[in-house]
């Protein structure tokens, strides 16, 4: 199994608009749309359909 990049915890509320990010909630990556969405864009994610986080929501940034 492959070892995954090492990553930087961040609020949500602090990631820049569009912003990739991993949500180790769900192990898949995301861009941040707004303030409170952002769109899948790995694993069955295509980038168009949106999912709500909250603003202390803790996501991780790939330091690579």
């Amino acid at each position: 199994m492959a070892t995954p990049p090492p990553r930087r915890r961040i609020k949500f509320s602090d990631l820049a608009l569009g912003q990739r990010f991993y949500d180790p909630i769900s192990a898949e990556y995301f861009v941040k749309q707004s303030e409170s969405l952002a769109a899948m864009v790995s694993g069955p994610g295509d980038g168009r359909v949106s999912d709500e986080f909250e603003a202390d929501d803790i996501v991780g940034i790939d330091l690579n």
